[in-house]
């Protein structure tokens, strides 16, 4: 497992890179506190998009029933790219402030050369 830091500057671009790619992908989502260690919020469900402006990250979700799930992530700190010893990307860290740790986990990874150069 390789993982790579995402510059803020480069957030945005590669957000929209992995929301083309995964758009209906089925992903979790595992949030990580210092209080009650790890927890899914989100599992096994298609991923629509990822979304990043000056107030936050937003992960966007449509369950297998029609529902609209999104997730804020406010005030990232770091962005990481956790890649697989084959080059798959298979998941997004963000940490935020707090110690707030969320990872999106991909079920079904791809290529990391698809996201240009992080």
């Amino acid at each position: 497992m390789d993982t790579h830091t995402i510059s803020p500057p480069q957030w945005k671009t590669t957000f929209d890179s992995l929301s083309r790619i995964y758009d209906g992908a089925s992903a979790s989502l595992e949030v990580l506190t210092p209080d009650l260690g790890a927890q899914y919020e989100i599992e096994n469900q298609p991923l629509r998009g990822i979304s990043y402006d000056k107030s936050g990250i937003e992960l966007h979700f449509t369950t297998r029933d029609g529902q609209h799930l999104v997730h804020r992530i406010a005030d990232p700190k770091q962005v990481q790219i956790e890649e697989s010893d084959d080059g798959l990307v298979a998941a997004v860290g963000i940490e935020s402030a707090g110690k707030l740790r969320s990872v999106l986990h991909f079920s079904a990874p791809k290529a990391s050369r698809l996201l240009g150069g992080h």
